[in-house]
């Protein structure tokens, strides 16, 4: 479906250029011809040799940078209109009194917060840290209006921060009194060991400029810090949801023990294969290292050899007998690289499905495996899956071994086909696009299969690895698309009826 078919089927609302929009001094009939302004006069700033020169420029196409920017508010390369909005924002500032001396103690106190935050989940991050644990310091060392940077800024929180500091519901949540006036108190001890509330704060809004060299974070800021209407982007995204659904359901549909009801695929267990060093016999490792014992499915690390009794073992201990299986490799045509690749041996070997609210598990058959295997990437559709190698790094033995070379081989044939139909249908949406970025760390084959966590078996990937599980989990695409969508409008929901404020660059 292309972009203007999708635009043709949104409500009459959905389609309306919003009003007028003033930015840095200049007001334009909407905010398409904002962007449009400002992507014209970056794209000229682009031209010169100067700018590119600059440290932490990306490396890049001009039009791949200007696809990415929403400017002046974002730029995917150094933002030329830092200095303006500085300006502006010291001019909004109100004037402070001759003999205003800005002082504040060390911030000593110990600062803990949970990660249940519908904020905090709505995209996940490596490296990410807590809005309400950022808003403390915020609140201490800066007043209302105030510029804050972070260098490093990871997924925006800081700017989130900043912007949540003027609601006086999310900064009483974090145990501060708050006057009528705006004055932010907190609890302390006075000389005599009485508790009392002293004022520290006020509140308000702070102004946030966020940098960090890498894309994928940036764009995960903007998004987290840019002004979004929920009803339109609820309306949006559920019909996007509706269409994607309809176009794509027939992938991730399997037949009941009944021979007739179709049931609606959860995830599909895929096994690695490996070879015995013993008699070289393929062992499909699921079905040896996972047995079931008293109907509940256990993990055995050590197995015989199905063949010849071996005893094998994929991490065996210093005393132990066991030797470690042999990978087995298996050659196929890449539409991505258009080359022949060499990849860790795979099988489908179980499917958890539901029929209305009950839940059944079933070894594929025919129909099954020809869906998991046999779907192939339309040309009309592979310019929509990056083709990107991965860098040799700390952490990437573990999918090198595994044949692993390109971003796209972390998917299943299934889950790239569903991703390119995705990403065409959503092209320049920029919060669909972070919806569909939130999704993914879910639809990799880094996810592990690890059914002693209970009946969904659902644990997700290793942190801060590149680890592929040998017996791993692919999820049905569109109960992710749903599931990622309900978290993002929780996290918008205390923002319900207005627009976040544009403070954040």
């Amino acid at each position: 479906m292309s972009q203007d078919s999708l635009f043709d089927s949104l409500p009459e609302e959905a389609r309306k250029p919003s009003g007028p929009v003033t930015c840095l001094g200049m007001t334009f009939d909407n905010d398409e011809e904002r962007r449009k302004y400002f992507t014209e006069k970056l794209r000229e700033k682009l031209q010169d040799s100067e700018f590119r020169k600059i440290e932490g420029f990306p490396i890049g196409e001009d039009e791949d940078i200007l696809n990415l920017s929403d400017p002046p508010y974002y730029t995917a390369c150094p933002n030329p209109w830092i200095a303006e909005f500085i300006a502006e924002w010291e001019a909004q500032k109100p004037e402070l009194p001759e003999d205003y001396n800005y002082h504040r103690e060390p911030f000593a106190a110990d600062v803990s917060e949970g990660k249940n935050d519908p904020i905090y989940n709505a995209h996940s991050y490596h490296t990410k840290v807590p809005h309400k644990a950022i808003m403390r310091y915020i609140l201490h060392y800066t007043e209302p209006g105030d510029i804050v940077f972070d260098g490093f800024c990871g997924t925006g929180m800081t700017g989130v921060a900043a912007q949540i500091c003027g609601d006086r519901d999310v900064v009483m949540s974090l145990g501060y009194q708050v006057k009528q006036d705006g004055t932010i108190l907190q609890e302390e001890m006075d000389e005599d060991g009485k508790k009392i509330w002293k004022p520290f704060s006020k509140l308000g809004m702070r102004h946030a400029v966020l940098n960090d060299l890498s894309p994928a974070a940036t764009f995960i800021a903007y998004n987290y810090n840019t002004p979004v209407e929920l009803s339109d982007f609820r309306r949006i995204a559920e019909q996007i949801i509706n269409d994607f659904e309809k176009k794509t359901k027939w992938m991730w549909q399997t037949l009941h023990s009944d021979g007739k009801t179709i049931g609606k695929i959860n995830y599909t267990v895929w096994s690695d294969v490996y070879g015995c060093p013993e008699c070289s016999g393929e062992i499909i490792y699921y079905k040896e290292a996972f047995n079931k014992v008293d109907g509940d499915v256990e993990f055995t690390p050590e197995f015989k050899c199905p063949h010849c009794n071996c005893l094998i073992s994929k991490n065996p201990s210093r005393n132990s007998l066991a030797q470690k299986p042999l990978r087995l490799f298996e050659s196929s045509f890449d539409p991505i690289t258009t080359k022949v690749e060499k990849n860790q041996k795979q099988v489908p070997v179980l499917i958890n499905y539901s029929i209305g609210t009950k839940r059944f598990e079933k070894h594929l058959d025919k129909d099954d495996l020809l869906n998991a295997t046999s779907i192939e990437l339309q040309d009309d559709l592979i310019s929509n899956i990056p083709f990107a190698e991965i860098k040799e790094g700390d952490k990437s033995a573990d999918p090198f071994g595994c044949g692993v070379r390109y971003v796209h081989q972390f998917y299943t044939k299934r889950i790239l086909v569903s991703l390119s139909i995705l990403v065409e249908m959503i092209r320049g949406y920029s919060q669909l696009e972070f919806l569909i970025g939130s999704m993914l760390p879910k639809l990799t084959i880094m996810n592990r299969f690890m059914p002693q966590h209970g009946g969904r078996a659902l644990v997700g990937p290793m942190a801060n690895t590149l680890y592929i599980p040998p017996v791993s989990v692919e999820n049905n695409v569109i109960d992710q698309l749903v599931f990622q969508f309900k978290k993002i409008i929780q996290a918008l929901t205390p923002f319900d009826g207005s627009v976040i404020p544009e403070s954040v660059i």
